[in-house]
């Protein structure tokens, strides 16, 4: 195990490009000629969100975690770990990769990783680059594994275990609809809430509605978090029930399009915050508390309260929670996994089992000719 060890360590700041042509074959297998010398990782296979990384004792320390995302992302995520043993760790990840550069990284922490790849989507070269060992150049080889090739691994597509696996799509231009939680008409918020989703924006749209209950009346507002046509988080409950006596907040940049983000918005005795992966992106006093009405279903995706606007997001939502507490009141690690609900969950839906809620308030959604539940495997 030691000798393992030092040996990982010895290729820690190794980098490896590899590249995958996407836009052709589904599948992809990627390798590099068996003259280089590469470090602890040899192959890497790639179909849809699904990741087969192949080497030596890629987890052989029991602490090691894998990290994945895109090169300008401020922080990695960890994917779902779904099979590995001394040659391969399988990876499900939350969306499947579009052209750019993505990183993968194995070890203890994200800062001090013992193997550091970067996977380049629509490139023609490869540069292994090993500080201890020099560098080299070569051509990456690449067989199309649709085709049934010999030296391709079998792939299983057995993906239930996976986060994300599945979602809820939504598209403004084919007039979809808000999907309507049933029974959650006093499905209430007060001095402590935190209403959080997870959510991959193709682009931005007026309303862009996450989580809403509004039931269009004079007083039929309650609360609500949404993505506006500027592509900005915003989160607003009234207190009475009236537009003009309601409380917003706005985040100070923009959701990111175009990869799955976590949002979420929270309030602490009228300390109200929104966070967008993690990071605290607006925060204001309005010393109040939302109304309590009772005249609507909870809708996801979009407003199910007037006839002919539904304020549809552009994208796709998974991992609905509103809670009657506040979880978040400083930056933290977006979530990486499903939530578990526990005494606080008010509203808990997957989208892994349909429409299910697996909260403590209301029934299943109703899901109407328009609304889609798909795999998270968007692109």
């Amino acid at each position: 195990m030691k000798t393992q060890l030092r040996e990982l360590r010895a290729v820690k700041h190794a980098v490896l490009i590899v590249v995958l042509f996407l836009s052709t074959p589904a599948v992809l297998w990627a390798s590099h000629p068996s003259t280089l010398e590469a470090g602890p990782v040899f192959q890497v296979q790639m179909s849809g969100p699904r990741l087969n990384v192949y080497g030596e004792q890629l987890l052989s320390n029991p602490d090691y975690k894998i990290f994945f995302g895109a090169e300008d992302a401020d922080r990695l995520f960890e994917p779902r770990l779904i099979d590995y043993n001394a040659s391969r760790i399988k990876l499900m990840l939350p969306f499947q990769p579009i052209a750019g550069r993505y990183k993968l990284k194995i070890g203890v922490t994200e800062r001090e990783p013992a193997i550091d790849l970067i996977l380049l989507v629509d490139d023609t070269r490869i540069l292994i680059d090993h500080t201890t060992k020099g560098s080299a150049d070569g051509l990456l080889k690449i067989t199309n594994c649709e085709k049934g090739q010999a030296d391709c691994a079998p792939e299983t597509e057995d993906d239930s275990s996976a986060f994300c696996g599945m979602s809820a799509d939504f598209d403004p231009y084919q007039g979809s609809q808000a999907i309507t939680v049933s029974n959650t008409q006093e499905l209430h918020l007060d001095d402590y809430y935190t209403i959080e989703a997870r959510v991959f924006l193709r682009d931005y749209s007026r309303g862009g509605v996450i989580v809403d209950k509004y039931s269009g009346s004079g007083r039929g507002r309650e609360y609500r978090l949404s993505v506006d046509k500027d592509g900005l988080l915003r989160g607003w409950f009234s207190i009475d029930g009236t537009l003009a006596n309601s409380r917003g907040l706005t985040s100070d940049y923009l959701v990111p399009k175009n990869r799955w983000v976590h949002v979420a918005s929270t309030n602490e005795e009228g300390l109200m915050r929104l966070f967008v992966d993690g990071e605290l992106a607006a925060e204001k006093e309005f010393r109040a508390r939302p109304a309590q009405l009772g005249y609507q279903n909870i809708a996801i995706g979009g407003n199910n309260c007037c006839r002919g606007y539904y304020e549809v997001l552009n994208g796709l939502v998974d991992e609905v929670r509103i809670s009657n507490e506040t979880r978040y009141r400083a930056s933290f690690e977006p979530p990486t996994q499903e939530f578990e609900p526990d005494s606080q969950t008010l509203l808990l839906m997957h989208f892994s089992e349909a429409g299910k809620n697996d909260g403590l308030i209301g029934g299943d959604a109703q899901l109407s000719d328009f609304n889609t539940i798909r795999s998270c495997a968007a692109s």
